[in-house]
């Protein structure tokens, strides 16, 4: 699969001749993203085993008519930091997404508790972005239900039927119905950029994050690099966002050539609560101590033609809590948007 990759990769990479960033081919009204984020890309079938996300980002808010929907809900956040600043154009986004996560071992009907609890979420996550030419400000609101609501059960039942998996067997032990509510926000700095030779291009961003809820409360400090073939002029920290947010295509429109591009960033977190660890706050449910200081890093390409955009990564972290069976926990991400 590896060297299926990389053909691929070289075949686009001659496709990207023209020495300057990708231009913008026409005016666009919005992107929508589907995401899958599953660890069967990296042979495993536990911990957050599975993503599935659907996202519309919208082009800049003074694009729409005065009285739409977009630009009145884009101008009503504009009391957050940054939002509706001079020199700041606002993007908002929209994002539904199920989560899933499991044991190390799916076949046993009552799990060890010192391992990774059953638990789905269902969210749906608003974001609000401030952009100008080096810094990008996103702040995001989520909204959701983990336990059987979420209906991760039935989900994850259906997938291994079809893909003749195991039966997961444990979803009695989940974690019950309780209401989701977080908020966030990620900050990402244009520390950095260059040419390399006539035609490649690279970047380098500091990304900041902190949120605080009853789904994730904690902050983080990363950095985020980027280096190819006709960059486009996209939000930053890609690779290091939190949710099925889209970053990628905020700000971007659809280019008149390809682009490619290698990414991969590095990110501490500090963690205070984190729901699928540390169960449900207002109910009692299973438990494992999250660890209160985790490290994430994540590579990825992308490759973009007109109003088409496609990005292939991996995801790893270090351990999340201290009884976890996997040596290494990592999961890979399939993104396809398109422009309209």
């Amino acid at each position: 699969m590896k060297a299926g990759v990389w053909l691929i990769l070289i075949a686009l990479l001659s496709f990207a001749t023209a020495d300057c960033v990708a231009q913008s081919t026409a005016p666009y009204r919005g992107t929508w993203t589907v995401t899958l984020e599953n660890d069967v890309f990296t042979g495993s079938d536990s911990n957050y085993t599975n993503g599935l996300g659907v996202t519309w980002v919208s082009n800049a808010i003074d694009t729409y008519e005065e009285r739409s929907f977009i630009r009145r809900w884009g101008e009503f956040w504009s009391f957050l930091p940054f939002v509706g600043n001079p020199g700041y154009r606002t993007y908002v986004s929209w994002s539904l997404a199920q989560e899933m996560y499991t044991p190390d071992d799916i076949t046993v009907a009552n799990p060890p508790l010192d391992d990774q609890p059953y638990a789905g979420v269902l969210y749906l996550d608003s974001v609000v972005y401030a952009r100008k030419e080096r810094w990008t400000h996103a702040w995001q609101l989520r909204v959701g239900v983990v336990g059987p609501s979420s209906r991760a059960e039935s989900t994850q039942r259906w997938v291994h039927q079809v893909v003749g998996s195991d039966k997961p067997m444990g979803w009695d032990t989940q974690l019950p119905n309780e209401f989701v509510f977080n908020v966030g926000y990620m900050g990402t700095y244009l520390l950095a950029q260059g040419n390399l030779g006539r035609s490649a291009q690279w970047r380098v961003a500091p990304v900041a994050s902190a949120a605080l809820g009853n789904y994730f409360t904690g902050a983080g400090l990363g950095l985020y690099g980027e280096i190819g073939w006709n960059l486009v002029a996209a939000a930053g920290g890609t690779a290091l966002r939190q949710g099925f947010n889209a970053a990628s295509t905020v700000g971007a429109g659809p280019v008149d050539r390809w682009s490619v591009s290698l990414s991969g960033g590095v990110m501490g977190y500090g963690v205070v609560r984190y729901l699928p660890l540390d169960g449900t706050m207002f109910k009692d449910s299973r438990t494992v101590d999250s660890k209160p200081f985790v490290g994430v890093a994540t590579i990825g390409i992308a490759v973009r033609y007109r109003g088409f955009v496609g990005f292939l990564g991996r995801t790893y972290f270090t351990k999340t809590f201290d009884t976890e069976r996997q040596p290494q926990v990592d999961f890979g991400t399939l993104s396809l948007s398109w422009y309209y």
